[in-house]
């Protein structure tokens, strides 16, 4: 396999392997369809799970992240709950809910980079040349208001941050971005397949990986970190194991994730270790790492990037 020097540390670090009975399932041409629909969910939950993390635990003193993060994920907020809804009439009473003529410049910034967004998806271009028509005959000209979260957080002479919240701040806002720009190339991808992005039930592994998190701080923090660790190594895993059986385009793809994802959980694992000790962080990881490996191998009723042995 290639990467196999990126990939040694990811696959020592699950408990096991994913089980040939979902590779078999996830090669079927049959199973594109939900094997990419839920990769773009993931990609989403990975970029607002971490912009979660950020703002309750660094950002609560930082007007400055908080706009950055609000205007950042705006945008795909409306992709994501007026999913397979898209059309001009929404897309203006989302944006402008007292009419286009009353909003504000941050307001017609804000639907200006949804559009410019859906363009990067590659919507359908008679709704795009539909929807830049109304904006253009509305608004003042307002540039985008999407962040790039590029501005830096507050100072930290004033003892606003802790050295755990600016290393939080740095790893999370990188993680963000690459996530959502992710996001976006896995809409291009099934545009180019002919594939529509629809509603789709989650499965049932964040939710039981999130069962293990303790209720107390600073551990339920830890204890989430931990868990992020092995949803993006257990991604990288995926990408690596998928992308010999999948059309070329796609196998291209999920190789060049790789990289990124394998940084991601070795992000999540050194904010874990700064908050708890060595000795609980291993043990957290034994407990964690066990629970990963039994979700992803025991019988699952729906098919979904990250779930089990599938049924049938």
């Amino acid at each position: 396999m290639p990467y196999s020097a990126l990939l040694e540390p990811v696959n020592n670090f699950l408990h096991c392997p994913t089980p040939k009975q979902w590779l078999e399932e996830a090669k079927q041409p049959a199973s594109l369809s939900i094997l990419l629909v839920d990769h773009a969910n993931a990609e989403w939950k990975a970029a607002a799970t971490a912009s979660k993390l950020l703002l309750k635990y660094a950002g609560t003193n930082q007007p400055v992240i908080q706009q950055e993060i609000k205007a950042l994920l705006a945008p795909y907020e409306f992709i994501i709950f007026r999913a397979g809804r898209w059309s001009v009439p929404v897309f203006m009473d989302w944006f402008f809910p007292l009419g286009a003529n009353n909003a504000d410049e941050k307001q017609h910034g804000t639907a200006s980079a949804t559009l410019s967004l859906m363009q990067r998806c590659k919507f359908d271009p008679d709704l795009l040349a539909e929807l830049s028509k109304q904006l253009s005959a509305h608004s003042y000209n307002a540039e985008p208001q999407a962040s790039t979260l590029s501005a830096k957080a507050e100072s930290r002479k004033q003892g606003q941050l802790s050295d755990f919240q600016a290393a939080l701040i740095e790893k999370m806002r990188l993680l963000i971005k690459e996530e959502l720009h992710h996001f976006e190339q896995v809409f291009s991808i099934m545009h180019q397949f002919g594939i529509g992005y629809q509603n789709l039930p989650a499965g049932g592994y964040a939710k039981g990986l999130m069962s293990q998190v303790r209720h107390f701080e600073p551990q339920a923090l830890a204890d989430k970190l931990i868990v992020g660790a092995y949803i993006e190594a257990r991604s990288c895993e995926r990408f690596a194991m998928l992308a010999p059986f999948l059309p070329a385009t796609i196998g291209q793809f999920y190789i060049s994730l790789l990289r990124s994802e394998a940084r991601h959980y070795q992000d999540y694992l050194s904010l874990a270790n700064m908050i708890i000790d060595e000795k609980e962080l291993q043990q957290r990881l034994s407990i964690t790492g066990q629970h990963e490996a039994e979700l992803i191998s025991q019988q699952d009723d729906v098919f979904r990037f990250h779930s089990g042995i599938p049924l049938n």
